[in-house]
């Protein structure tokens, strides 16, 4: 064998061995979860054809992780808790399903899937109906003893809701963190100058181990029961079966669970939960597919790491590693001047990244990063890349010295920057700061505002190169020829784009207000504007003492009001826009019909058949109104999935609660 190869085999297992450690005993990981899985399968390769180092040895082998003796009793699980072989392939899924056939000899085979939770696995056994032990997986064969911090999971029954429970009964699930708390705890630990969570399982892992279980019951954590265990005196023919034996009991289970009888069925429900992924209140990674009869579970058999009968699909990564090459200054329409990371080009959910938000000068220090580090980046909701922390420090004598430092100037004008009185920022106040104006461009034609399709920036920065464009309103009076000079705008794209511009003269009001960029103003301000004024002409008409008569308008944005529109700069920009063609007025909301009005909606939890979007934008087509939270005034609570505490206090305010269901048959009666 040659050297190398053995080389690469020693270094790869004493990596992953590094890696299980960081992940699963200290909860604090240097690399992503496709970053280590890619490690396990260069590992596999060069075992197997290289078996004389002794694969039984090795880490992939076994199951990642061990139990720590140090704060916790080691406790013996009745039944392996393997870890599941998992895959980013489709194929693999399609090719797993066809030996599944193959080795029983039959097509006719259930399937059963769920979401994967991105959490901790944890056995729980109760003896006689009563809660006796509670674990985590540890190296599968023994765990940690962590029977009093499980017992502060408020949705863990410390007594099963059955006549007649058995006498021994052993189930398995996953303790997770909801999103929101995950935030809510992150923002607790920054303020008492304790390092955040990297994420929301890490924050599950850590809050589980807690020497001091009064954290752990602070820390909001759930649990979701997907695997059985071990029972006395009862059988159960499908994991179907044994899911609902387990609600029976009190436990809850996630919403998405399907049976499915072929690949097909299951990649449909694989794609169903991409889409839904970012709507669900708890992180989920994938899917995991298990054959539905428990018999077949016997035949099929395990190995020492995973069971044959159950494999996991693992969604696009949300969080990868990669060099910070340089940090540098930007400017945004409001002349905020904020750091802007520039990354050794990686790919992520398969988009690839090569910038990330710093957020804030302020940022820097927290996270301590600097030029040359090994950093963690996530894509937050699948779009906007940032940092998380620093992974690897860059060698250097002196660290302190090579943090970025804040411009005392602005990076595009060279004007002096200033502190911003009202946010933790730096702010340009030259109005004609060229940065400035690309970025007001960008937000004016941007699909929220003006939504003019074509108008990218590239485009915009072609136009002012060629000085086409020196205030908002010439977008309205470029001439064909104006784009025909641009590269790649051939006869075709250039009429689309005029086609695009006229069209966005016909937005309603409150669009154009919100493409103004007023400072302090967005969207819903906007709106509110737009409706109490009707006009651009009463809005100009407008003094504070008006504005701030507007429920939901306080004395600031009312003076950010005032400022703009007695600006004679912006009465001439706007009288452009009038000359233009610009619509000026709001449009009434179209209503299929005014039962709704008066009344007041709140949406809490997940809506399985449409979007929160969709569902308030029906609401308000029959005249409604939505609150983001709930009061005496709220007409109906909507309850969706995995609900809130406003579903509490609607209890106490004896507001009327209606299910996804009563709240459709609501919108259909006439």
């Amino acid at each position: 064998m040659c050297r190398d190869i053995k080389n690469q085999i020693y270094f790869l297992r004493n990596e992953i061995l590094r890696h299980d450690d960081l992940y699963y005993d200290k909860n604090n990981p240097e690399i992503s979860d496709v970053e280590y899985d890619n490690l396990v399968k260069k590992l596999e390769i060069l075992e197997k054809s290289n078996f004389v180092l002794g694969p039984s040895t090795s880490p992939i082998k076994c199951v990642s992780g061990f139990a720590s003796s140090l704060y916790f009793k080691r406790v013996k699980h009745t039944s392996p808790m393997l870890s599941l072989d998992n895959t980013y392939s489709n194929n693999d899924i399609a090719k797993w399903c066809k030996n599944i056939i193959k080795k029983i000899n039959s097509s006719d085979v259930e399937f059963i899937v769920e979401p994967k939770i991105d959490g901790v696995s944890v056995s729980l056994v109760y003896i006689n109906g009563i809660i006796n032990i509670g674990a985590t997986r540890g190296d599968g064969e023994i765990g940690e003893d962590i029977t009093r911090n499980v017992m502060m999971i408020q949705n863990i029954p410390h007594k099963l809701q059955i006549c007649d429970p058995p006498s021994f009964f052993e189930l398995r699930g996953e303790v997770y963190i909801n999103k929101i708390d995950f935030e809510s705890l992150n923002k607790k630990l920054l303020s008492s100058g304790v390092q955040k969570f990297a994420n929301s399982r890490n924050a599950a892992s850590g809050s589980l181990r807690q020497k001091d279980s009064n954290i752990t019951a602070k820390r909001k954590l759930s649990f979701f029961v997907h695997s059985f265990g071990k029972i006395y005196g009862k059988q159960f023919q499908k994991q179907s079966e044994f899911l609902k034996y387990c609600k029976d009991c009190g436990f809850q289970q996630q919403n998405y669970i399907e049976v499915c009888h072929s690949f097909k069925e299951i990649e449909d429900f694989m794609n169903v939960m991409i889409n839904r992924r970012n709507m669900l209140t708890y992180d989920i990674d994938g899917i995991v597919v298990k054959v539905n009869n428990f018999q077949l579970h016997s035949e099929l058999g395990h190995t020492n790491r995973s069971p044959k009968w159950a494999i996991a699909f693992k969604f696009p990564a949300k969080q990868t590693t990669t060099i910070l090459n340089k940090i540098c200054a930007q400017v945004g329409r409001t002349g905020i001047v904020t750091p802007l990371a520039i990354l050794e080009p990686v790919t992520l959910a398969g988009v690839t990244i090569s910038r990330a938000t710093l957020h804030n000068f302020d940022e820097i220090r927290r996270l301590r990063i600097n030029e040359g580090d090994t950093v963690l980046i996530e894509r937050a909701g699948d779009v906007i890349p940032k940092i998380v922390k620093a992974i690897k420090k860059k060698k250097t004598s002196n660290t302190e010295s090579v943090l970025f430092k804040r411009p005392d100037m602005c990076p595009s004008c060279s004007s002096k920057i200033v502190k911003d009185e009202e946010r933790v920022a730096y702010r340009c106040i030259n109005p004609n700061c060229p940065a400035q104006f690309k970025r007001h461009l960008i937000h004016f034609v941007s699909r929220k505002a003006m939504d003019i399709k074509g108008f990218g920036e590239d485009v915009i920065d072609q136009l002012l190169n060629k000085n086409k464009i020196k205030i908002l309103s010439d977008i309205y009076y470029l001439s064909y020829n104006d784009f025909r000079c641009l590269n790649l705008f051939g006869v075709k794209k250039t009429v689309k784009l005029i086609e695009a511009i006229n069209v966005s003269k016909g937005r309603s009001l409150n669009r154009f207000l919100f493409a103004l960029g007023i400072r302090h103003i967005g969207e819903r301000t906007s709106e509110i504007i737009a409706k109490k004024y009707k006009n651009m002409n009463n809005i100009f008409n407008t003094c504070v003492g008006d504005f701030t008569k507007i429920n939901g308008i306080g004395s600031v944005l009312a003076l950010s009001l005032e400022k703009f529109f007695k600006n004679k700069e912006i009465i001439h920009l706007i009288n452009n826009f009038i000359k233009a063609g610009v619509n000026m007025v709001e449009f009434d909301s179209i209503k299929m019909n005014d039962k709704f009005d008066n009344k007041v909606f709140t949406l809490t939890g997940e809506l399985k058949n449409r979007t929160r979007d969709q569902a308030i934008k029906s609401i308000k087509e029959f005249g409604g109104k939505v609150t983001a939270s709930v009061s005496k005034k709220t007409s109906y609570v909507i309850a969706g999935i995995n609900t809130g505490s406003k579903l509490k206090k609607a209890r106490e305010l004896g507001i009327k609660v209606i299910s996804e269901i009563e709240f459709e048959e609501l919108l259909a009666k006439k």
